[in-house]
Parts: C-alpha cells; sequence; structure tokens
C-alpha cells in the first residue's frame, strides 16, 4: 500500500511540476543579451533587455509575426568622479606619479647597445640544377614494342 501511495504521489509531483513548463512556450519571453556589448536583433529592431510577444519558437515557427516591446532606456550611471587637470588637485584613477627631489642620486649610466643587420644577394644563377647520373638503356629494354606484336600473335593451324 505504501509503495502505490509513494508511486501515486511521485506521478502527482511530475504531472504537477511538468504543467507550467507546457505552456511557458506561449507566454512572452524576456530578452537577455549574451554579452552586454552585442545587441540581439528580432526584425531590424534591438531587442535587448526588452520583452518579445507572439513568439511561439518550434511550436508554431514563422506563424505568427513577432511583437517586440523595447525596453526602456536607462542612462548608464556614471561613477567616474570628474578630474579638472587647472585645478591642480591629483587624478582619482590611474597611476600614482611621485615627482623625485631635484638633488637626488641618479643611477649610473646604461651600458651602450647597438644593433644592425645587412642584406645582400649571392653571385649564384637562379636554380641551380643537381648533376643526373647517365641513362643506360639496357639489351632487354624493346624500345619498338616488337615483342608485343610477337606474344599475341597466334599460330597457324594447317
Amino acid at each position: 500500500m505504501r509503495i502505490r501511495v509513494a508511486k501515486l504521489a511521485f506521478v502527482l509531483s511530475a504531472v504537477l511540476s511538468a504543467a507550467p513548463c507546457a505552456y511557458a512556450d506561449h507566454a512572452p519571453n524576456y530578452v537577455v543579451p549574451g554579452r552586454p556589448d552585442v545587441p540581439v536583433i528580432i526584425n531590424f529592431f534591438d531587442a535587448s533587455w526588452g520583452v518579445v510577444e507572439g513568439e511561439w519558437g518550434l511550436y508554431r515557427p514563422g506563424a505568427v509575426s513577432p511583437t517586440v516591446i523595447p525596453a526602456p532606456y536607462v542612462m548608464p550611471r556614471v561613477s567616474a568622479k570628474p578630474y579638472y587637470p587647472s585645478l591642480g588637485g591629483p587624478a582619482y584613477k590611474g597611476r600614482l606619479e611621485i615627482e623625485p627631489p631635484a638633488n637626488r642620486q641618479l643611477p649610473p649610466p646604461a651600458p651602450s647597445y647597438h644593433r644592425s643587420w645587412t642584406s645582400e644577394s649571392q653571385d649564384l644563377p637562379a636554380t641551380q640544377y643537381t648533376p643526373t647520373p647517365p641513362v643506360i638503356v639496357g639489351g632487354d629494354v624493346d624500345i619498338n614494342n616488337n615483342d608485343r606484336r610477337r606474344r599475341h600473335r597466334r599460330p597457324h593451324h594447317h
């Protein structure tokens, strides 16, 4: 009895949890781009962060033209403080620059460093062929193919 009740509870929970998934293809879709700098274009409209209605996906592809409801434009929040060099204050971002004193001890001078490259062509012909050994024709080779004609002749029967 307990096993039947457990099976019934499992089947009932599976059916109830699958019901919202079955209706999810008819609901509006929220468009979330994969990268923030690449817009999602649907029918020549930027649908990034918007809502798409009427797109049924693979349920009925192309049955209804989707309606794109664009997201309201939100100005990006500027978190950088303004910097005016004419005021003489330090910058809020960037490297920390420290002016060394004028009377400091200087490091030793670096050793001299010099490189040079040259290029020239050699006085050789454009192509150098390797010497080939002489070709020796042996006595067994029949250049005129006379052997073939003799081999295929049928003997005459009298």
